[in-house]
């Protein structure tokens, strides 16, 4: 019969079924999945998966990467009859270590961490007592401002060009918009109220002149956001023309329109801050990126990326796995 239920629910899966029965059971809640409930006594393997399952499940995201980690580690008793705990004694060591997980969570000045990994380990054990060393692992840094890589050439109007072909239909300005859903992805259940679209960031950096560009005027990174445009004669009494503006034969040899890993990662780190500062300026926060390719409407080519986001305030969903830690005890 349990092989039967196993098979329902996918048996790969059995870990999770045990671990969530006793998170519904600790709290007072009909169970599941009852073929998963405990006997009522733990080996100490059993006391460590116990342990380790229920923080990891509901306390990190193993989606996310870090650069650098806040560690501590904290060791614990638990009581054993004939080499095995009470249900009772489980669930007050698992309280205690969540108090001392907790207890280090909060005691980070980092703002941007996410609990990374929990860890117990065995240190020693009798027939009366069991000691377990459990490691506390804190990400300290997850979103990657620099997430394209060396095969990531993008052309502005779709798929990978030079060196690399392939990528689909896609816009360099789509795959950015998918980056930045990805960094600005909240790492715990949301959902947005006071949905705000925007299609005017000018003023937090939109198209502005990018002063630390090491080459003005060859439209490579020549801008916060990618921008050109040139003409196919210049006639010096017209004054619709740009100053300084180009002719289009002098960028043949150039295809400023083939973003290369770098100019990537700096259209997407300068994003990052054009959306961020909007974010200060109304305490709004991303939903969704629609950068999208415009033209301009003049007697010379001009093509640039045009804004259109979604922001709004989050608010944490209830019940929902990952959580935050509790503050512990006063």
């Amino acid at each position: 019969m349990k092989t039967q239920i196993i098979a329902d629910y996918d048996a790969k899966y059995e870990t999770y079924y045990k671990m969530l029965t006793f998170i519904e059971t600790m709290e007072g809640k009909k169970p599941t999945l009852p073929v998963f409930l405990n006997r009522g006594i733990y080996a100490p393997s059993d006391i460590l998966e116990y342990l380790e399952g229920l923080m990891n499940l509901q306390y990190t995201d193993p989606r996310m990467t870090w650069d650098s980690y806040d560690t501590r580690t904290d060791t614990f008793t638990i009581a054993l009859s004939g080499g095995y705990a009470s249900q009772g004694a489980v669930e007050a060591l698992y309280e205690k270590v969540r108090d001392t997980a907790s207890v280090h969570f909060y005691g980070i000045s980092e703002q941007d961490k996410f609990p990374y990994m929990y860890d117990a380990v065995n240190v020693s054990a009798t027939s009366s007592i069991l000691s377990v060393s459990v490691l506390s692992m804190v990400g300290m840094i997850h979103r990657d401002p620099t997430p394209f890589g060396p095969t990531d050439y993008w052309d502005v109007f779709g798929g990978k060009c030079s060196p690399e072909t392939g990528g689909g239909n896609k816009q360099a300005s789509d795959v950015i918009n998918d980056a930045l859903i990805d960094y600005f992805e909240p790492y715990v259940c949301t959902f947005y109220t006071n949905e705000t679209e925007v299609f005017d960031l000018h003023s937090h950096g939109w198209h502005h002149l990018n002063e630390d560009d090491p080459t003005p005027g060859d439209f490579i990174v020549d801008y916060t956001t990618w921008s050109f445009f040139c003409a196919d004669e210049i006639d010096p009494e017209d004054q619709c023309l740009p100053e300084g503006i180009q002719l289009c034969s002098e960028f043949d040899a150039n295809d400023i329109k083939c973003l290369a890993p770098d100019e990537m990662n700096y259209y997407f780190s300068s994003i990052v801050d054009i959306y961020n500062s909007y974010t200060t300026a109304t305490d709004l926060h991303l939903i969704n990126s629609l950068i999208y390719v415009e033209f301009g409407l003049c007697n010379f080519l001009s093509q640039f990326w045009a804004e259109h986001a979604f922001f709004g305030t989050p608010n944490e969903c209830l019940g929902e796995y990952p959580i935050a830690l509790a503050p512990c005890c006063p």
